[in-house]
């Protein structure tokens, strides 16, 4: 067992959480705040303590993130589009704009403190509505299978596709060259991109699977697939635990551009 002070010693990520419902027999239906088991195990195999960030009042975003030195906007429901100044056409499905309002301010303080940043499906979406950019509440049918016809069937995905990476990328291409193969399991993404970001990933119809900040300040990757439910999704979570660690150390995290 761990003693104390090696555990302290230890980066600490915050998550937000996923608002849902779940029902157990026999005691009934109870409304949880939680995070997915995999993505805590994904942080603790990499050797990163976790934290949940419950949804709060969005004016104490900032002062819950200095809890931390690292941060991971999860996966999730869909954003409202009254965040983003758009009606909603009826696609956009369960939102919750309560949700929305914190994890905005979340992904706004955590650009302004430029703590590291793993933000994943909805949580990349989070970090360009934030940033005032927009998301597409649909995306339209093509020969790239977006979302997982079956997601009831098995715990993981069952529709896969591959991405193209931008050699430009400071991080993302770093650990995973210029080409990979995603899951898929989402209906929306990135429409407008925020200016403060830039797109370093992108699947063959030309859907955004990847973010990073254009500025090179931030240490964001944002990515559209599910890296805690795939085999090589470790290196994410690696780097994220390692920039943690020095921006634990050292305050900040100096971007090295991964193109030749």
């Amino acid at each position: 067992m761990l003693s104390i002070d090696q555990q302290v010693s230890k980066p600490t990520i915050a998550f937000s959480t996923w608002k849902r419902k779940v029902s157990i027999a026999p005691y009934g239906t109870f409304a949880l705040e939680s995070v997915g088991a995999e993505y805590i195990a994904a942080i603790q195999a990499e050797g990163g303590n976790a934290i949940l960030l419950p949804h709060s009042d969005p004016e104490d975003a900032g002062r819950l993130l200095k809890l931390a030195d690292g941060l991971v906007l999860v996966g999730g429901e869909d954003v409202d589009p009254a965040a983003y100044g758009e009606q909603n056409d009826g696609l956009s499905r369960r939102t919750d704009p309560a949700a929305d309002a914190f994890e905005l301010a979340l992904a706004a303080a955590a650009r302004s403190r430029e703590i590291p940043t793993l933000a994943i499906c909805r949580g990349m979406q989070i970090v360009n509505v934030a940033l005032g950019g927009t998301l597409n509440q649909d995306i339209p049918s093509t020969a790239v299978p977006h979302q997982d016809p079956d997601p009831a069937a098995a715990g993981l995905p069952v529709a896969y596709h591959r991405i193209s990476i931008s050699d430009q990328s400071r991080l993302l291409s770093g650990l995973y060259g210029t080409e990979t193969t995603v899951n898929s399991i989402h209906h929306q993404s990135l429409a407008r991109v925020a200016r403060q970001l830039v797109v370093v990933a992108n699947a063959e119809d030309g859907v955004v699977e990847g973010i990073e900040s254009s500025d090179g300040q931030w240490p964001l990757i944002g990515v559209q697939w599910h890296p805690e439910k795939s085999q090589d999704g470790s290196a994410l979570f690696r780097w994220l635990v390692d920039a943690a660690m020095q921006f634990r150390t050292q305050g900040s995290v100096v971007l090295e551009s991964s193109a030749p």
